[in-house]
């Protein structure tokens, strides 16, 4: 029997944007932004790096010096924006453009995830696979929406991580994309898998002298208190940053045959303006669209590239003020994929899909 074209049914909103698709095919859409914004400055990516450091560090010993145990939630959210800021350090080295020494951001991306028992080759070639395929329905291993029919061929693992994380509990979904970087037997790539093999070894161990030391001389209580902790606080900016990049109820995953590379780099992707503190503190990882037409682009200079890109195509970038509102949009709205409208389903609505009652979908 022949596969049904997804989506069943095209809504205005899917025509619209597939036009916008079709008026950006032939261009070269980083010719947009002036060339010497490429250009790094390995002392600025130090700097942000120190920065995140610091943060995370004074966090730690926030926690170990805490006057009341109620304080220590919030102070592992703020070694989780520390770490998120050291992730995002990585990130830069992961795309060569936190300089051009590969043997320099390949040291500076490991050591900088190393707390975090990140596999900096791991990620990189994850990463990599998500920006050559962003929103492609078939291939973006990011956040990628499901059937329900999909995940009774995923292992177990993956289909709990999947309905737990498409909810309330958004917040834990990069643990398992955390666990798929440790599998080097995942990358498609032999030279790939080589090198995500050495950064395995190398959280494992770093891993094998951190922990025992940390119980060593903190306790059992200290592990959770000064690695589990922030560990989560991490994931939980991690989840919630990446899920909103290229989730909104109005935003599709576009199957293989409407997706192209330039939709993905320009118009799958939603800037989220933070207070300027914040943008400082995770590296101006929400300036989003112009990372994605250009990663090799320093992160503070991402901005300007933005402006740029504003300029020579009006209307095509999109930008939210960060809201919790936006956040539980996705959070109430964004479970499953739509085969009928190409959008989101909630698990309510799927349920009834299911039973074969009507369904309305909220675009």
């Amino acid at each position: 029997m022949r596969t049904p074209e997804l989506p069943i049914e095209q809504t205005n909103e899917f025509r619209m944007l597939l036009r916008n698709i079709e008026a950006i095919d032939d261009v070269r859409l980083i010719e947009a932004i002036p060339k010497e914004l490429f250009q790094p400055k390995v002392w600025r990516g130090m700097l942000g790096a120190l920065v995140s450091a610091c943060v995370y560090i004074g966090a730690l010993v926030g926690v170990a010096y805490a006057p009341h145990w109620l304080l220590i939630l919030p102070l592992w959210l703020v070694a989780g924006l520390g770490a998120w800021g050291l992730f995002c350090i990585n990130h830069d080295c992961g795309h060569s453009s936190f300089s051009r020494s590969p043997t320099l951001n390949s040291f500076v991306g490991h050591i900088v995830v190393l707390p975090l028992l990140f596999p900096h080759h791991g990620w990189r070639h994850m990463h990599n696979l998500h920006h050559l395929h962003a929103n492609c329905l078939e291939l973006d291993p990011d956040w990628r929406p499901r059937t329900r029919a999909e995940l009774k061929h995923v292992t177990l693992w993956d289909r709990l991580m999947y309905l737990t994380s498409r909810g309330w509990f958004w917040w834990i979904g990069t643990v398992n994309y955390q666990y798929h970087c440790c599998r080097p037997g995942f990358l498609p790539k032999r030279e790939a898998r080589k090198e995500a093999t050495r950064s395995l070894v190398i959280v494992g161990l770093f891993a094998a002298v951190y922990l025992p030391a940390l119980v060593y001389f903190t306790g059992p209580v200290g592990l959770v208190l000064y690695f589990l902790g922030p560990w989560l606080a991490f994931h939980a900016w991690f989840s919630t940053t990446t899920l909103m990049h290229h989730t909104t109820p109005e935003l599709p995953f576009l199957p293989i045959k409407y997706w192209t590379r330039n939709a993905s780099r320009l118009l799958l992707t939603t800037d989220y303006n933070y207070p300027k503190w914040l943008h400082f503190l995770t590296h101006n990882i929400s300036v989003h669209t112009a990372h994605h037409v250009a990663p090799i682009m320093p992160f503070y200079n991402l901005p300007r590239a933005r402006e740029a890109l504003k300029r020579a195509y009006p209307g095509m970038v999109r930008e939210k003020k960060l809201s919790f509102h936006q956040l539980f949009e996705i959070v109430r709205k964004c479970h499953f994929y739509d085969p009928v409208h190409g959008y989101y389903l909630t698990h309510h609505e799927e349920r009834r899909t299911r039973s074969g009652e009507p369904q309305h979908v909220s675009l």
